[in-house]
């Protein structure tokens, strides 16, 4: 029987006490908090799935001892609770993300090597810093010209051998990107920013058709490639798999939206063109 009790009361101590791994620099509770919370928004804000951000944050704290700190993730929204009875919690609003799979490469090496690296707090929180205000490792100029290559491609892989499809979508696809991150200053929500795109795509492709020697079905399908929300899609699925129900039906809906507000712009485009009586 005492042996039992003495069992149950290690395992107590265990789940609410820290008893940090050997070899890694001592912490507070709060310090390792505050340092998982820069990590989930570096990864949420990275593009990173909600089911991977959960797990790097509670793999992070757990390595300190602290079993008693819980994460809650969703799209926009991160929050990290801690059960001991005087515990605090800590909640981290995303208003935006974007698509960096360097900056989650970096987190996950972090999280899975910390004992290795043996950094202790203020070394942590400068590195994750400079991450987190780290700028885009390609420029807006570079992104744009990779966008106009990329729907030219994309029109040729649909059957046009033509050159003037390919320099067509290539003009399509650069024009839509280059205006969209000029409009990027003004913060504008992601379903306008989308409708923005679609009406670009089908103003310069219906202009460019003018020309005999274009197709606009292979020019619209190849401009349109480069801002289809696959990775929201593909990371909703993902979510799915991982048990993470409300984050896999949000990223879903929101890839499903995105879409249809690149359909809308450009039908709106399409009929813009017909009411002002060009051909």
């Amino acid at each position: 029987m005492s042996d039992q009790k003495t069992e149950s009361g290690t395992e107590l101590n265990k789940v609410t006490q820290s008893a940090p791994l050997p070899d890694l620099p001592p912490m507070t509770k709060n310090q390792v908090m505050d340092l998982a919370m820069d990590m989930g928004k570096i990864l949420l804000k990275s593009g990173a799935e909600t089911s991977r951000v959960e797990d790097t944050m509670m793999r992070f704290c757990r390595s300190y001892g602290y079993y008693d700190l819980n994460v809650f993730c969703t799209p926009t929204i991160i929050i990290l609770g801690d059960e001991s009875p005087r515990g605090k919690s800590r909640v981290f609003r995303v208003r935006w993300r974007s698509t960096d799979l360097g900056l989650i490469m970096d987190v996950n090496q972090l999280s899975y090597n910390f004992r290795c690296w043996k950094m202790g707090y203020v070394e942590a929180k400068r590195w994750l810093q400079d991450r987190l205000s780290k700028s885009h490792p390609y420029g807006n100029r570079v992104v744009c010209v990779a966008s106009g290559l990329g729907s030219a491609c994309f029109a040729m892989l649909l059957g046009s051998a033509s050159i003037y499809n390919f320099v067509a979508a290539f003009l399509t696809g650069f024009i839509a990107m280059t205006l969209l991150k000029m409009v990027n200053n003004f913060h504008p929500t992601p379903f306008w920013e989308n409708f923005l795109a679609g009406f670009a795509i089908g103003i310069v492709a219906q202009t460019c058709c003018l020309s005999p020697y274009c197709t606009m079905e292979n020019i619209i399908v190849g401009a349109l490639m480069p801002f289809l929300p696959g990775l929201a899609f593909t990371n909703g699925v993902r979510d799915y798999m991982a048990g993470d129900l409300l984050s896999g039906n949000s990223r879903i809906a929101e890839a499903a939206l995105f879409a249809l507000s690149i359909a809308i712009g450009l039908v709106f485009a399409l009929k813009a063109w017909t009411w002002g009586g060009l051909p």
